[in-house]
Formats: C-alpha cells, sequence, structure tokens
C-alpha cells in the first residue's frame, strides 16, 4: 500500500529521514520499501486493516517505536466533534434526509452528514500532493478531501450531491441501503456500466441506485462544478459481502480494499469528523447534523498480562515497568487495580488475581487483532525489536511418547514373515459382487458402499482371502511358487447391523508342483507364534463354512479358549495348482502376547536351571502343564519356559527349562532336587506323563 512521506513527516515531525523510517519500520514489524520521491511503499498485515491502513495508523507506530507522543483517535475525534459541535453519537434525523437500512448484518453502522455552501473547485496543492503520491487523481476539492480523509484516517467516504437525491412528498431526500434488485443496473462515476444481482449492496434513494455499497460511486448523484449542497457518507460494511461483490463485478477499488479486510464501526465517527474540518477549511461548507444508524455494540477488550508468562514466553528478562510503557506507547490502557478488575472484561479474559508482576490491559477500539495474551506479547516485544532477541533453544518439558503395541506387533510379523521368504502385498479394501462366492452367509454380514466408484468396487471385504487368491493366479503367470502375506482390516455387520472392523493377518502360499504347502504354511505359523511369544495354542481341525477352503483341510487355531484364526487348502476350483491360505485376528492376538513389565531389583545370587523333558497326550496342552508347575508349592521358582517340542509316535514330546533363584543365598544341589521331585510327582498325576 502506498503511503506519502510528506503525510507521515507531518504527523510525526521527529522522524529524521525517510530512509530512518524505512528502516524502523522494517525493524518493528512493518515490511517498508522506498519508491521514487515522497512514496512509501508498506505492507499492511491482513489483520491490520482496521488501525494500520492509513497515515496516522502508521504515524501512530512510528511515534510508538520513537517513544514520543502522538494525538490519538480519541483525542483526534472529539477535537474535531467540538469545533462543530457534533455530537458523535447522535440518533437523530436530520429535516433534510434520513437514512434507512435494510440489512444490519451487511450494514452495521453508517453515519451520514449534510453539508451545505459548498464551492467546488480544485484543490489545495498539498491535498493534491498526497494523493498523486498515494496513486490518486485529484478531481475536485470535495471528490479529493473524500480520498484524503480516507489516506489519513482509514475510514472509505463518499459524497452524493444533494440535490440529485430524490424527495419525497415530506420534502425530504431518503437513503437507503439495500441488497440491489435482479437486473438492476448501475453507471459508476467512470463510466462504465454494471449489472447487479441480489447478493450486492448498493446505496440507493426512493428511485434508483446511488453506489455500490463499499466498492465506488454512481453517476447519478456525481459531484461536480454546480453542486452546493452534499451529503458525506461514512459507513462501515460487510467484509465478506464487499469482497464477494467486488470479486463478482471484477472492481477493486482502495474502498473496497479495506471493507474487505473488515475495519472497525468506530473508524466512520473518526473519518467523518475529519472531512468535516476538511470541507469547512478547503470549499467553505457548513456542516449540519448528522444521522448515526448504528447496531454494533462496542465491547472493551480486557485481557489480564502475566510479566512471568511473558519473559518465559519470549526467553527475556523484562520487567513490569518496561512492558507496561511499550504497551502504553502502542495505545493500550493498563490497570493493575484490583477493585476495577470487576467491572469490566470477562472472567475468562481476567481469570486470576491481580498481582505485582501482572496486571489487566485494555485493547484500543481500532485494535481488533488483539484477543489473547499471546498477541500482547508480540505487541510487547516488537516494540523492544525483534533484533534484542537471543538465539537459544526453547524451554520446553519433553515427554517421550510410549510404543504403540499394534505396530511393534506388526513389525514383528513383517521381520519373521519377511525372513521366512514371504513377500508383503497390499490391496483394495473394496471387493465386487462376483467376490461373494469366495464365502458362504457372506450377503448377511457384507458392508454395502452407498455410492462406490464401481460395480467391483462396491463392498468393504469381510475377509483378506479374495484378494490373495487372485495375487496368487496373477502372479502364477510367471512363478511357480507364490509367498505372499498381508495385514489389513476387515469389516464386516454382527447381529444388531453394527459396523465392526478387525486387523487381520493373511498368509498364503501356492505351488505349481510342491504338494506340501499345507504343512509348509502350518510351520511358518508355528515359528511366527514362537518368536512373538505365544507358546499356548492348539489347531484342531474344524467343519469351515468358507467355499474357498478344502473341507477336509481345515484348522483352527485357539488360544486361551477362543479361535483366533484358521489354516486351511484352498478348494481346487478358486486355484489352479496346491495353495493354503492363514486368516489370524491380530486384534484378539495382540492381548495374548503383550505383557506388562514388572520390575525388580537385580539378583545379587546367581540363579540355577533344570530341564525336564516329558512325552504327554497330543490333547495335553502346553499352557495347563505350565500352569500346573507354577501352582506347585515351591519356594524358589522363578520361571519356567518351553524350550523344545516335537511329535513322537502318537506322543508328544515337550522340554521345560525351569529357572530357580534365592535373594538372600545361593541354591544348594538339595533344595533343587526336592523342588524338582515336586514337579515331577504333580505332572505324573494330574497328566500321566512320562520322564525322558
Amino acid at each position: 500500500m502506498k503511503f506519502s512521506y510528506s503525510l507521515i513527516k507531518k504527523l510525526v515531525p521527529a522522524i529524521k529521514s525517510k530512509r530512518d523510517l524505512i528502516n524502523k519500520l522494517n525493524l518493528h514489524f512493518f515490511e517498508a520499501e522506498d519508491l521514487s520521491g515522497n512514496v512509501l511503499d508498506i505492507s499492511i498485515p491482513p489483520n491490520r486493516f482496521s488501525d494500520a491502513a492509513s497515515h496516522i495508523g502508521i504515524g501512530r507506530e512510528v511515534s510508538a517505536i520513537l517513544g514520543i507522543k502522538m494525538r490519538t483517535y480519541a483525542d483526534y475525534t472529539q477535537k474535531c466533534a467540538e469545533v462543530f459541535r457534533v455530537s458523535p453519537r447522535s440518533v437523530r434525523a436530520s429535516q433534510r434526509f434520513r437514512v434507512e437500512v435494510q440489512d444490519k448484518n451487511l450494514c452495521p453502522r453508517y453515519v451520514a452528514q449534510y453539508f451545505e455552501n459548498i464551492k467546488v473547485g480544485p484543490s489545495p496543492k498539498w491535498v493534491k500532493d498526497v494523493l498523486v503520491d498515494c496513486g490518486l487523481r485529484p478531481i475536485n476539492n470535495v471528490v479529493d478531501i473524500m480520498n484524503y480523509a480516507m489516506l489519513e484516517t482509514g475510514q472509505p467516504l463518499h459524497a452524493f450531491d444533494y440535490d440529485k437525491l430524490a424527495i419525497s412528498d415530506k420534502r425530504q431526500a431518503t437513503i437507503i441501503v439495500r441488497r440491489a434488485r435482479k437486473g438492476e443496473k448501475i453507471t459508476t462515476l467512470d463510466d462504465k456500466s454494471y449489472e447487479l444481482n441480489k447478493n450486492i449492496l448498493v446505496i440507493a434513494d426512493i428511485k434508483r441506485p446511488l453506489a455500490i455499497a463499499g466498492i465506488k460511486g454512481g453517476k447519478e448523484a456525481e459531484i461536480d462544478k454546480n453542486t452546493k449542497r452534499i451529503v458525506v457518507e461514512s459507513a462501515n460494511f460487510n467484509g465478506v459481502n464487499i469482497y464477494k461483490s467486488s470479486k463478482t463485478l471484477k472492481l477493486s477499488t482502495d474502498a473496497s480494499l479495506r471493507f474487505s479486510h473488515n475495519i472497525s464501526p468506530e473508524l466512520t465517527i473518526i473519518g467523518l469528523n475529519r472531512a468535516s474540518q476538511l470541507l469547512a477549511e478547503v470549499s467553505g461548507a457548513k456542516a449540519g447534523q448528522i444521522v448515526d444508524v448504528n447496531f454494533t455494540k462496542s465491547r472493551k477488550k480486557i485481557i489480564k498480562f502475566n510479566l512471568e508468562k511473558f519473559n518465559q514466553f519470549i526467553g527475556l528478562n523484562l520487567d513490569v515497568k518496561t512492558v507496561r510503557l511499550y504497551l502504553e506507547r502502542l495505545g493500550f490502557k493498563i490497570n493493575q487495580n484490583q477493585k476495577s478488575r470487576r467491572k469490566v472484561g470477562t472472567p475468562t479474559e481476567t481469570s486470576g488475581l491481580i498481582t505485582q508482576n501482572s496486571f489487566l490491559v485494555e485493547a484500543p477500539l481500532l485494535r481488533q487483532d488483539i484477543k489473547l495474551f499471546e498477541d500482547l506479547a508480540e505487541e510487547a516485544i516488537r516494540l523492544h525489536g525483534y533484533n534484542r532477541l537471543k538465539s537459544r533453544p526453547p524451554h520446553i518439558y519433553l515427554h517421550l511418547s510410549g510404543f504403540e503395541d499394534q505396530i511393534v506387533l506388526k513389525d514383528k510379523i513383517r521381520k519373521v514373515l519377511i525372513a521366512a521368504g514371504l513377500s508383503e502385498v497390499s490391496n483394495y479394501t473394496f471387493i465386487g459382487e462376483t467376490d461373494l462366492v469366495f464365502g458362504k452367509n457372506w450377503g448377511d454380514k457384507v458392508v454395502e458402499l452407498e455410492n462406490p466408484i464401481s460395480a467391483q468396487l462396491k463392498y468393504l471385504r469381510p475377509s483378506l482371502a479374495p484378494h490373495l487368491l487372485k495375487n496368487i493366479e496373477g502372479n502364477f503367470r510367471f512363478f511357480d511358487e507364490v509367498k505372499i502375506f498381508e495385514i489389513g482390516k476387515t469389516f464386516f455387520r454382527d447381529n444388531k447391523n453394527k459396523l465392526n472392523e478387525k486387523l487381520i493377518l493373511g498368509i498364503a502360499l501356492a505351488s505349481k508342483n510342491n504338494g506340501q504347502v499345507f504343512f509348509e504354511l502350518k510351520g511358518i505359523i508355528k515359528e511366527f507364534f514362537g518368536k512373538i511369544g505365544l507358546v499356548d495354542y492348539l489347531m484342531p481341525e474344524m467343519a469351515d463354512g468358507n467355499n474357498y477352503l478344502q473341507s477336509n483341510e481345515v484348522l483352527k487355531i485357539e488360544s486361551d479358549g477362543a479361535v483366533i484364526g484358521y489354516l486351511g487348502g484352498v478348494n481346487k476350483s478358486f486355484v489352479k495348482g496346491d495353495a493354503a491360505l492363514a486368516e489370524i485376528d491380530l486384534d484378539a492376538l495382540l492381548k495374548l502376547v503383550v505383557e506388562e513389565h514388572e520390575y525388580r531389583p537385580l539378583p545379587k545370587y546367581p540363579s540355577m536351571m533344570r530341564d525336564i523333558s516329558i512325552l504327554v497326550e497330543p490333547t495335553v496342552r502346553v499352557g495347563e502343564i505350565m500352569q500346573a508347575i507354577q501352582e506347585v508349592d515351591l519356594k524358589y521358582i522363578e520361571d519356567v519356559d518351553l524350550i523344545d517340542e516335537y511329535d513322537v509316535a502318537s506322543k508328544r514330546s515337550l522340554t521345560f527349562r525351569v529357572i530357580f533363584q534365592a535373594q538372600d543365598r545361593t541354591l544348594t544341589n538339595k533344595e533343587i532336587n526336592q523342588e524338582m521331585e515336586k514337579i515331577v510327582k504333580i505332572l505324573k498325576n494330574k497328566f500321566k506323563v512320562q520322564i525322558r
């Protein structure tokens, strides 16, 4: 945005030079660039248009940086009002005109003032120079004053020729703020015609639109050399509506730029009073009363400022006096009186007692960007100087995140299966109508998509089997053997029609020549269970209901009384070759293999080990044997582990390692032998084992 250096210098005479001004702005938040002559290009942040998109706003920032006083917006408004005896909050309608706002959401505030004895002519040189510096074309003294006041205060203004307004039978003009009618047209001041729609706000009289609200004036009430009486508009419009209207019409102006950034309604009276002063000075105008249609309620923003929190936040050690001085120079009001706390703000904004190192801060009404403590901290530190911040690591507390058991389990699975020669695949979670033949009764439980991308992807998969078997068929064209696995979600509906999902491990082996893939897969599963710590499980035969499995070659996988998966040979009608497939519920498996960590002091004395090998019936579960050993009345048993297992004849050979330890001494062979005799006795009595 362009600014005039000469006008800023006039407002803040203490500025040494144009280069000095640019350096100070760049050092304290605003990016400024030196253009030719008196022109500056200053980048205004989007949330600072309300208070800083003006020469007075920049002047106030520079005054705060330099630590000198400058008249505030409140003082400026009061001075202008006293000169013309105008009440800024007057709501009495003038006899000359009245204002009607039909949509208060699109126009929160509309202020207008009547002037007479206008003498239209060229503007003084000092007005023209500022306009030219800022990229505006001088037209006449009335129009130029509207633009000058906008550049100085940040409030867009517009002047209507009063004698061109339609007069009602009450000999009174009516200014109406309304939505445009469908098909309504307007010719703007630059002689361009625009067709309007109902989403565009216009300023109109009782007959036709006079201006596109917040964007550009129309020819119907244009100021010309014959103008004697005018009505000056200083309004506030909805930023979103102005932005959309500007884009719709492809018409952008200085006014629309400011309104699009939601400037404060408080600016209306400030801009109008400045225009009143300039009109009297430049054109000899006599001011009348104003009409203020105000739907806004100015609310004080009170924020508690804590010095300790501030210093910790920025990494410095500033005192209360310094911070208060910075904020006061920026126009903030400081209140450290505990009693007054009850009268302002809200409990959330001002919670906590006021102490020596904390105080309440009232933000200026134009500072719409100030909402939180962090906003105040930013204001204080930018005035202190970003260059004075020390570069050092932040002081924060770091909390180490724990391990996700499911992720750890999946990583273990991948390592074990890849080491066994398998490759991981990743398939779509969708299946089609033709895939339902893989299972029996899938139609009742399968989850159908409301808006599938194709007929072949209309269901969520209830099993990994369909895609794994298709992977085998596809790879059989290039390989004689296929060994793959997949970890993925399956979806189904329960008896209550509630959607459920499970994390499943699917393993598939296939060969064109090897007829032992079923037993190979069984061996891989046993090795896999051993690596992840699952030792208590059974694989009895079962009658599976899925069509893709051989009915006489299906095993269910049980552990702790629950079925956690299955293993089976694949039906020849689904795969041309020998294939076997297994699916394991990883959610159920996770509960079986995750152990709680117990922390104990390191032993002072060595432990002793004994191995015991037994022959048992195949139906005896390992977990039952281990539990029986743990339940024996043993004084020194520390741990029991299965270290070897194989089938011999019609028996099952198991070898257990038993660890003994005492906390106060080293155990003797005699003590350990007595413990082992108890173990052998209970195993013989309960399971009829043979000691090998």
